[in-house]
């Protein structure tokens, strides 16, 4: 996972965090979640490929300004992992409370 950290931590002005973002964070905010980790097998049986799935939030005042850090995470994974297999859409909200958009995005590579 760290090299999954290591593509996008310099986004958001580095308010990057894994699985929760502290009370007192910035915004824009990026918190990604590991979903799954597994290895690959092929018809010679295991090998040394995985296949990784983490769920990527961003926060932010505006919509507009969460889909260009949600494209800004998309082409610095491709850009250092280069192997993103599957990028999907899972959720985009707004929460009152806070007066902030959510854009949730599920990323699957390989390493």
């Amino acid at each position: 996972m760290q090299d999954f950290y290591d593509s996008i931590k310099h986004l958001a002005a580095g308010q990057v965090y894994a699985i929760v973002a502290p009370v007192n964070a910035e915004y824009p905010t990026l918190v990604y979640t590991p979903i799954d980790q597994s290895n690959v097998a092929s018809l010679d049986g295991p090998n040394q490929l995985r296949r990784s799935r983490v769920q990527v939030d961003a926060y932010a005042r505006t919509l507009v300004a969460c889909e260009q850090l949600q494209e800004q995470v998309l082409a610095a994974l491709l850009a250092s992992i280069k192997t993103v297999a599957d990028v999907r859409m899972g959720l985009t909200d707004f929460d009152d409370e806070s007066g902030t958009y959510r854009i949730s995005v599920d990323f699957t590579y390989y390493r």
